[in-house]
């Protein structure tokens, strides 16, 4: 389902290219990926998920599988926690899957196909495969097949932020000789990074796990892409620099009513969640102090948005999504965010939007288009919203 804001929620989706002067280095690539703490994943503790996560059966075989896949840099994967979208017959996490769309886009109007043919793999279809390509349980064997395919438990589709893509002349290997993917890794990547994705074995990576596999790309949000380039500070944030929402951002964090996801990160890509999304609203009204108890079970006062969904709650400016379940982990989708605007159009009594440093001083806001999103809304749409709703009512 697609949401479209009119009016005073007008805003640009997609990403701003990453270019920069110098070039990320296979190494680059892999460290993006790996501090990327993307949200919707947990990380199971090893020895538990070895007592679930079988690789062939035989207790030896898996130990002896797990040393040689560690000793060529296979690392064990997190697994999705959230709900996947579906996306070209399989599924991804929210903001990959919008990403993918876009990618796809992309190349479509720069004159190439892009197909997807793997995303999100559980642990169950990563041990089929592992074992159908399985050469032999003597070391070479292992290791040969360790050069091809990740063993269950270390592949990074268990995730739901990666994936595989082929185009019409060519797949795996042979995708590599295709125009489609001189496009996508020209200018360093240039036409990947733009929406977010990196190679996830690149060329040149050393001790990485398999082989260079020129087909697998992973989404980690084109803002920590910025972090890692440079670092450059904005507004107190590493990963704002090249968003479409960077004004937006730079206002909520004018005005006090966000910190970020955490030191010097806002985290624009990400989903924003119910319980994120309240406490920004909370403090747009000045954080005015409430009482915290509300019907929901799963909020607490300890909360970071504790007193912020009690507050918003009394007001009638929020619901549960159910009677007495808040979900405030839960990523708020476009439907809600509407829904929330419409009461804030009919509430009364409510303090001026003003933030915690006084009156708040906006930037000429941007004549663009209607902007269409998916199931979920990302931290910098949200912003958006929130600036043009205050632009409307002050």
């Amino acid at each position: 389902m697609v949401l479209v804001f009119t009016a005073a929620l007008l805003f640009a989706s997609g990403a701003a290219g990453q270019d920069g002067p110098v070039p990320f280095a296979a190494g680059d690539y892999l460290h993006i990926q790996q501090g990327a703490a993307l949200p919707g994943i947990m990380n199971p503790e090893p020895t538990v998920m070895d007592l679930w996560v079988e690789i062939t059966g035989d207790a030896d075989t898996d130990e002896r599988i797990r040393a040689l896949a560690e000793a060529r840099g296979y690392v064990r994967q997190p697994v999705v926690t959230a709900e996947l979208v579906p996306v070209d017959g399989r599924r991804l996490q929210a903001p990959a899957a919008e990403a993918w769309v876009a990618l796809r886009a992309a190349a479509r109007d720069a004159g190439h196909r892009l197909e997807l043919t793997s995303a999100h793999r559980g642990v169950p279809r990563q041990q089929s495969l592992f074992r159908e390509r399985l050469r032999g349980t003597s070391d070479a064997g292992i290791d040969a097949t360790l050069a091809q395919v990740a063993p269950p438990g270390y592949s990074k589709h268990h995730t739901g932020y990666t994936i595989d893509v082929r185009a019409p002349d060519g797949g795996g290997p042979a995708f590599a000789f295709t125009t489609a993917y001189a496009w996508l890794s020209g200018d360093d990547f240039a036409a990947a990074r733009a929406h977010g994705w990196v190679p996830s074995y690149p060329d040149g990576g050393v001790a990485m796990g398999p082989d260079p596999e020129p087909w697998e790309l992973t989404w980690v949000g084109p803002g920590r892409i910025e972090c890692a380039r440079a670092g450059v500070l904005v507004a107190g944030f590493c990963d704002i620099a090249g968003s479409a929402h960077r004004t937006d951002v730079e206002w909520l964090a004018s005005i006090g009513v966000t910190v970020g996801c955490r030191p010097e990160r806002f985290c624009p890509d990400d989903p924003i969640t119910r319980g994120d999304a309240a406490s920004m609203l909370w403090r747009l009204f000045g954080a005015p102090p409430a009482d915290p108890s509300t019907p929901f079970a799963d909020v607490y006062e300890s909360d970071p948005w504790g007193v912020a969904v009690g507050w918003l709650w009394r007001e009638g400016l929020v619901t549960g999504r159910t009677a007495d379940a808040f979900a405030p982990t839960v990523a708020l989708t476009a439907e809600e965010a509407l829904a929330l605007l419409v009461r804030l159009g009919t509430a009364e009594g409510l303090p001026e939007p003003t933030g915690l440093s006084g009156s708040v001083t906006l930037p000429a806001m941007p004549a663009d288009g209607v902007g269409e999103v998916g199931l979920s809304l990302s931290r910098a749409e949200f912003a958006a919203i929130l600036h043009r709703w205050v632009a409307g009512v002050t």
